[in-house]
Parts: structure tokens; sequence; C-alpha cells
């Protein structure tokens, strides 16, 4: 899929590059999101999930409580994502997770519901 390409090539751009080691203070948060990536594109393209403007996925349908599960566990990941290229990069965890935000909603794929800057809904087009 689409979405899932691009988000993996996302994430190692993001912390190949941006982040050196990042993986080594947790080993497994690259294996976590990778393996998630089939099932948050499920509830993106369902729009049971979207993509905030804050980097991170906000339920924007009725989830189960294990997809809920898989929403936080991905957004608990994201942030450590974030937290550790604020610190490499001298800025805040929101600032990185801005930009990300806008990565993540050009990258999506059409139909996923994106955020826009002033808080507004819409699935991409």
């Amino acid at each position: 899929m689409k979405t899932a390409l691009l988000f993996s090539l996302m994430i190692a751009s993001l912390l190949g590059f941006a982040v050196p080691g990042a993986w080594a203070q947790d080993a497994n948060l690259k294996q976590r999101m990778e393996q998630r990536l089939t099932t948050l594109d499920d509830l993106r393209l369902r729009q049971v999930v979207g993509e905030n403007n804050a980097g991170y996925l906000e339920l924007r349908g009725i989830a189960t409580p294990d997809e809920e599960a898989v929403v936080a566990a991905e957004n608990a990941d994201r942030a450590a994502v974030y937290e550790m290229i604020a610190r490499r990069s001298e800025t805040t965890k929101e600032t990185v997770g801005r930009a990300r935000a806008k990565t993540i909603a050009a990258a999506s794929a059409r139909g996923v519901l994106v955020q826009d800057a002033n808080g507004g809904w819409a699935p991409k087009r």
C-alpha cells in the first residue's frame, strides 16, 4: 500500500538521518511501528483515525478497544521519536510533531482524514 511504503520511508529517513543512533535507545521502536502499519493503514482508510496537525493519530470514528490500543501505542512511539529528534535538533517535541504532520499529510493516501493548521478535518484529495 502506498501509505505504508511512504510512511516506512519517512520513518527510515527521519530516524536514519536526523537521529543517528535513535534506534539504539529503543531497538524495538522501528519494528513496533512497522508492525502496526497494515492495521493503521486500514484504520486511516476507513476513517476511524485521522492524522492531526500535531503529528499524531486521532480517533475520528468508532474503534474497538484493540484498535484504540494500537492507536495509543503508535502515538506513544511517535512521541518518543519526536522527543529524540527534538533533543538532537535543539527544538521542541511539539515543533517536530507539527513538521511531521505536514509531511505525513502530504504523503497520505487519498481519502485519509487530515487536520489542517486551523483544526479543520477533511479527507485528503
